[in-house]
C-alpha cells in the first residue's frame, strides 16, 4: 500500500489494554498524553511481530478520542469510528509500495504536501511509517526534511527493527521507545485463549515464536506441524546431496516453477517461516552437543529425530550454518531474490558442512 489515509489493519484497531506485553511502553505513552508533552517523532523499535503497529494504531486512537475512557480510546466517538473504520484524514500509514522494493520518495512528497496544512479534523494528524527501514536513501533523505523542521499538530511514528537501519540524522531527532519480545508464557496464554490450541502445542510454538506473536500466529496454523518436519527431514538431507540437486530443490522451495501470480508476500512468508525452523534445529543441535540435554531445546518433542541428527555435525559446522542462515534471513528481509538466495543457502550450507564454508 502507497501513504494512504486508510489503516490496513485486517481488524478493528486494539486498545491499549487489549495489547500483551508491553506495559512499560503502553505506560510511557499514556503519560505523554496524559501530560500533553509529545514529541514530534517516536521510534518504536524491535523485531516484527510484536506489537508495534498496534501499538501506534491504539495511540492514534486515544490522542485524538472526544471521550477517552480508562486511558484507551472509546471506540464510540466519530474520531475512533473513523479509525476503525478505516477512512481517517487525519491517520496516515506508509507502507511499501507493493510492486516495489521499499517505501520510495514519491511517497514520502505527497506527506510533505499534506504537511503543508494543519489537520483535517482532529488536533493531531499521526503519520505511521511501517517499516521505516523500507525507505530508500532519497525517500529517507526527503523525510528527514520533514523531521527538521516538524510541522505542529503532526506526529510521526516510525517502526523499526533496529535503529541502526536508519541514518543517524533520522534517529537523532525521534523519541526512542523499545519494545521487547514477549515472555513465552504470555504468548502460550493466548494461543490457548484465541486459538483454542492445546498446551504442548502451544508450548513449542510459543518457543519458536522467539517472542513474536505475529509469528506465533502465523505458525499457528493447521500445518504448520507437518511442514516443519517436512523442512527438517529436508535440511538433514542437504549434506548428501549434488549440486544440481540443491538448485533444483531452492527452485521447488522458492515456488520458481509456480504461477508468478502466487502472491509474493505468501511465498516469502513461508521461505521465512523455514528459515526460522531450520535456524532453530540448528540451534537445538548445537545446545545438545554442548549440553547433552533436551531441555532447553525449541523443538523438544522431536528429541529423538534431534538426537540422530546431531551425529552428523561438528559444533564448528553448526556455528557456520547459523552464519549461513542469519544471511539468508537478512536477505530475505531486503527483499532479494527468493531463488537466489535459497540456492546460496542451501549449497552454503552443504559447504558449511564439508568444512569449506565461504
Amino acid at each position: 500500500m502507497n501513504t494512504t489515509n486508510t489503516t490496513n489493519i485486517s481488524m478493528s484497531p486494539k486498545s491499549f489494554k487489549e495489547i500483551i506485553g508491553q506495559d512499560k511502553a503502553i505506560t510511557f505513552l499514556k503519560r505523554i498524553i496524559a501530560g500533553d508533552t509529545i514529541a514530534p517523532a517516536y521510534l518504536f523499535t524491535g523485531t516484527q511481530g510484536i506489537g508495534k503497529t498496534t501499538t501506534a494504531m491504539a495511540f492514534a486512537l486515544l490522542i485524538n478520542c472526544m471521550d477517552p475512557v480508562d486511558g484507551d480510546g472509546c471506540k464510540r466517538c466519530s474520531s475512533c469510528k473513523k479509525i476503525i473504520d478505516g477512512n481517517h484524514p487525519d491517520l496516515i500509514i506508509i507502507e511499501p509500495d507493493k510492486d516495489k522494493k521499499g517505501i520510495g520518495i514519491n511517497q514520502i512528497r505527497e506527506i510533505n504536501r499534506h504537511l503543508a496544512f494543519s489537520p483535517a479534523l482532529e488536533r493531531y494528524r499521526i503519520i505511521i511509517v511501517d517499516p521505516a527501514e523500507k525507505m530508500t536513501d532519497e525517500a529517507a533523505n526527503a523525510f528527514l526534511k520533514a523531521l527538521e523542521e516538524p510541522p505542529p499538530h503532526n506526529i510521526f511514528i516510525l517502526n523499526v527493527r533496529d535503529p541502526g537501519e536508519l541514518p543517524p540524522t533520522i534517529i537523532s531527532r525521534c523519541q526512542k521507545i523499545p519494545f521487547k519480545p514477549l515472555p513465552t508464557e504470555a504468548v502460550v496464554n493466548w494461543l490457548i485463549k484465541e486459538e483454542n490450541m492445546d498446551k504442548e502445542k502451544a508450548q513449542i510454538i510459543a518457543k519458536l515464536s522467539e517472542g513474536s506473536l505475529g509469528r506465533a500466529k502465523k505458525l499457528s496454523r493447521d500445518d504448520f506441524f507437518t511442514h516443519r518436519v517436512s523442512w527438517i527431514t529436508m535440511l538433514n538431507s542437504v549434506i548428501n546431496k549434488s549440486s544440481d540437486m540443491l538448485i533444483d530443490l531452492a527452485r521447488e522451495l522458492s515456488g520458481f516453477r509456480k504461477s508468478s501470480t502466487t502472491n509474493k508476500e505468501v511465498k516469502d512468508d513461508t521461505i521465512a517461516l523455514m528459515l526460522g525452523i531450520w535456524k532453530s534445529w540448528y540451534r537445538d543441535i548445537l545446545l545438545f552437543k554442548l549440553e547433552g540435554k533436551i531441555g532447553h531445546t525449541l523443538n523438544s518433542d522431536l528429541s529423538n529425530h534431534l538426537k540422530n541428527a546431531s551425529a552428523l555435525y561438528t559444533v564448528d559446522a553448526l556455528m557456520r550454518s547459523l552464519a549461513v542462515i542469519a544471511r539468508a534471513e537478512h536477505d530475505l528481509m531486503e527483499n532479494r531474490n527468493p531463488l537466489f538466495l535459497l540456492e546460496r543457502s542451501l549449497l552454503g550450507l552443504k559447504r558449511a558442512v564439508k568444512g569449506s564454508y565461504v
